[in-house]
């Protein structure tokens, strides 16, 4: 999960321990994570995460065999929406998404990976709204520039060639490079898009590289 120090007499405290409720779903959440870590992979020829067979089905059974017979977790909801996103089934995946940020508003990935669900339904205020989540929740600073990456990307596809570049630039200023989306099909799409291309064109110009460039070129 994506989850300061106090100076002070309180750096002398110890840090409080989980209720045993928090510890009884974070140790079902590992057992699923390492299920769905053991299982799965990134397959570069089919484009996505391709997992082992049976695998998605043990994941998403050893998650709801928990919440039907103790309680409801919105972390075990979001790996089972992992797994049923890895299995295709992306409706699903949302309603489980949708299921965890219910228990847990803040929960960023669950907000990250609707967000992306929502940019490939073409249902282009539902994926702003989540990656604008994103924005306000942070990644711990794992990957700063997520939220306006994505955000970039929903103005993109609605034709906003100023909010393209306003969260284009806050993607750069957090640590985004433009190797991120070399050759990517929807990239190529925004460059020779009448409305962004002008704008991408100039930042790849500031900000880019000859060869990024010719990999977005028709």
């Amino acid at each position: 999960m994506i989850t300061g120090l106090a100076w002070g007499l309180s750096a002398l405290a110890s840090p409080p321990l989980p209720s045993y409720r928090e510890e009884l779903a974070n140790v079902r959440w590992r057992e699923v994570d390492a299920i769905l870590t053991a299982g799965c992979a990134f397959d570069r020829f089919q484009g996505g995460v391709v997992c082992g067979e049976g695998v998605t089905d043990h994941a998403i059974e050893r998650a709801d065999a928990f919440q039907r017979a103790l309680f409801h977790d919105a972390g075990l909801e979001y790996l089972a929406g992992l797994a049923s996103k890895y299995a295709g089934d992306e409706r699903e995946a949302a309603r489980r998404y949708e299921a965890a940020l219910a228990l847990d508003p803040e929960l960023v990935e669950a907000w990250y990976d609707l967000g992306e669900i929502r940019l490939a339904q073409g249902r282009y205020d539902d994926a702003r709204t989540a990656f604008e989540r994103v924005d306000q929740l942070g990644t711990d600073g794992k990957v700063p520039w997520l939220g306006p990456w994505r955000l970039a990307e929903v103005a993109a596809h609605q034709g906003d060639a100023d909010a393209f570049e306003a969260h284009l630039e806050r993607a750069l200023a957090a640590g985004f490079s433009f190797r991120q989306i070399e050759g990517l099909p929807n990239w190529k799409a925004f460059y020779a898009d009448p409305a962004i291309g002008p704008s991408l064109r100039k930042m790849l110009t500031v900000y880019g590289t000859p060869d990024v460039e010719r990999s977005l070129a028709p």
